[in-house]
C-alpha cells in the first residue's frame, strides 16, 4: 500500500461501485433482519464484515475499445456458490437496487451524477457488468482536474543537475514525462486555454478519442491509489501520457478544435498532478519541472 500518497478525497469510481454493491446486497427485509437471499447464502456477508466484502467483490476495470469506464464484478457468482438460480437473484437483485434506489438527498452531488449515467447489467456467464457513461466521466474529470488545479503548486524552472535524477531507467522515465507534461503546461501560461469548466462534451459525446488510452489510464490510477506500488502506477501512466503526446496535437491548438485543445491539455494537467504525487510521496525522488 502506498501510505504516503496523499488521500484521495472525491470518489474513485471503483470505489463508488463497491459501496453501492454492498447496500444493494445488504438490503435489510424489515429494521431488525438483514436479506436472508445473502445470509442464507454460502458467503453469507454482515456489515462488520466488509473487508471479506472488499476481497470478493472488488469490482475490476475492464478495458476495451469504446469504454473509458467498464467494470466487471463476480460478486454474484461468488455469494451463489454454483447455484445458477441464487447468482441470477443476486445478480437480479443488485441491478434492481441501482436501478430503482432512491438518491440519498446528503449524498455528494458528484456521486448523484455518476450514478445517474451509468448501466448495469448482467453477462451470461453471471457477471456484473457496469458502465459509466459520457455525462459521468465528463463530470467526474472535471472534478479530478478542478482538484488537481487547486493542489498543484506554482510551477518553477528547477534546472536538474545529474545528482537529483535517479540513475534508475524506469524512475527516469517517469521523471522525464512529469518534465515533459511541465513543459506542456508552461507553454500555454499565458494562453487563457483552460477554462474554468472545461468542455467535456459536445451533443452528449465526449470530445475524447484518440485521448481514451489515456483517460482510462486516470480512471486506474486513481481506482488502485491506495494498493498498487506507485511506481508500477507511475510507469504505467507514463507509459499512457507518451503515447498520448506521440498521437495527439496539443500544443500548437490554434490548428485544431479549442474544445478538443482545452480537453488535452486538462489531460495533461491531470497526468502532471497524478506524476507529482507518485514521483515525490509514493517514490521519494524529485519531480523535475525541467530537464
Amino acid at each position: 500500500m502506498n501510505c504516503n500518497l496523499p488521500k484521495i478525497t472525491y470518489p474513485t469510481l471503483r470505489t463508488l461501485l463497491l459501496l453501492k454493491i454492498y447496500e444493494g446486497i445488504c438490503q435489510k427485509t424489515d429494521v431488525d433482519v438483514e436479506n436472508p437471499l445473502v445470509m442464507h447464502s454460502k458467503f453469507g456477508i454482515e456489515r462488520s464484515n466488509f473487508k471479506r466484502f472488499q476481497q470478493l467483490s472488488v469490482p475490476k476495470q475492464v478495458r476495451n475499445q469504446t469504454a473509458i469506464a467498464l467494470y466487471h464484478s463476480s460478486i454474484a457468482l461468488q455469494i451463489g456458490a454454483g447455484s445458477t438460480q441464487i447468482t441470477q437473484q443476486i445478480a437480479g437483485q443488485i441491478i434492481d437496487f441501482f436501478r430503482s434506489s432512491p438518491f440519498d438527498s446528503a449524498k455528494a452531488e458528484i456521486e448523484k451524477r455518476l450514478l445517474r449515467n451509468l448501466t448495469v447489467r448482467a453477462t451470461e456467464a453471471g457477471q456484473l457488468e457496469f458502465e459509466f457513461g459520457a455525462i459521468a466521466i465528463s463530470a467526474w474529470l472535471q472534478v479530478v482536474l478542478q482538484h488537481c488545479s487547486s493542489q498543484a503548486l506554482e510551477r518553477q524552472s528547477n534546472a536538474a543537475s545529474a545528482q537529483t535524477l535517479s540513475k534508475n531507467p524506469e524512475i527516469f522515465f517517469c521523471q522525464y514525462s512529469y518534465a515533459r507534461c511541465a513543459a506542456l503546461l508552461r507553454l500555454v501560461d499565458s494562453q487563457p486555454l483552460i477554462s474554468q469548466e472545461t468542455i467535456w462534451l459536445r451533443d452528449g459525446k465526449l470530445l475524447l478519442h484518440q485521448e481514451r488510452s489515456l483517460t482510462a489510464q486516470i480512471v486506474t490510477t486513481l481506482d488502485t491509489w491506495e494498493e498498487a506500488a506507485a511506481l508500477k502506477s507511475a510507469i504505467a501512466l507514463s507509459q499512457a501520457f507518451q503515447a498520448f503526446y506521440q498521437n495527439c496535437q496539443i500544443v500548437k491548438y490554434d490548428t485544431i478544435d479549442r474544445e478538443i485543445a482545452q480537453c488535452r491539455l486538462a489531460l495533461v494537467m491531470i497526468t502532471h498532478w497524478l506524476l507529482k504525487q507518485l514521483l515525490e510521496q509514493g517514490l521519494g525522488v524529485l519531480a523535475p519541472e525541467t530537464l
